[in-house]
């Protein structure tokens, strides 16, 4: 379930890129050929960028490899050990720190919604909704860490019996 909602975010996420670049690129033509550049421009690939990454914390976790861990020491440990240290890894660095991120972005969503904010920039676009996103992001990170610590344990237990 966590795989197939991460991987369905991500199907949509990598659009963003493409429309990120023609701003960019709209942007950039508009200096040169027009002597004009675009007040909103800017912002708006700021925002396309940070929703992009946000949205893809989940998936990339999933995909393994581009998070960080402690392989240096767990390839020297053996199997009972290297679950041992695995499970501490998602207990004591990645629950923590998903969870302070959930709530935090939480309240930093619903204050942002409650002023209507906008960016400091002069096109004054709304900041509310990739605030929301940074909220999204890390439920979604959060929902594939369970995932992840599940097939670790279920992994982990496998190695060990299957000795």
């Amino acid at each position: 379930m966590a795989d197939r909602l991460n991987t369905a975010v991500a199907l949509v996420a990598v659009w963003l890129v493409p429309v990120m670049v023609a701003v960019t690129i709209m942007d950039v033509a508009l200096r040169l050929l027009a002597g004009r550049a675009t007040l909103w421009a800017f912002d708006a690939t700021v925002q396309l960028y940070a929703a992009h990454f946000l949205l893809l914390g989940g998936y990339t976790l999933m995909r393994s490899g581009g998070h960080v861990g402690v392989d240096i020491l767990r390839e020297h440990a053996g199997p009972r050990l290297g679950l041992v240290m695995d499970l501490l890894g998602w207990l004591v660095f990645f629950f923590p720190f998903a969870l302070v991120m959930v709530l935090w972005s939480w309240d930093f969503m619903l204050k942002s919604w409650a002023i209507y904010e906008t960016s400091p920039g002069v096109a004054a676009l709304p900041v509310y909704p990739i605030k929301t996103l940074f909220f999204a992001g890390t439920v979604l990170l959060l929902i594939q860490g369970v995932a992840e610590f599940i097939r670790c344990v279920g992994q982990g237990l496998a190695r060990i019996g299957g000795r």
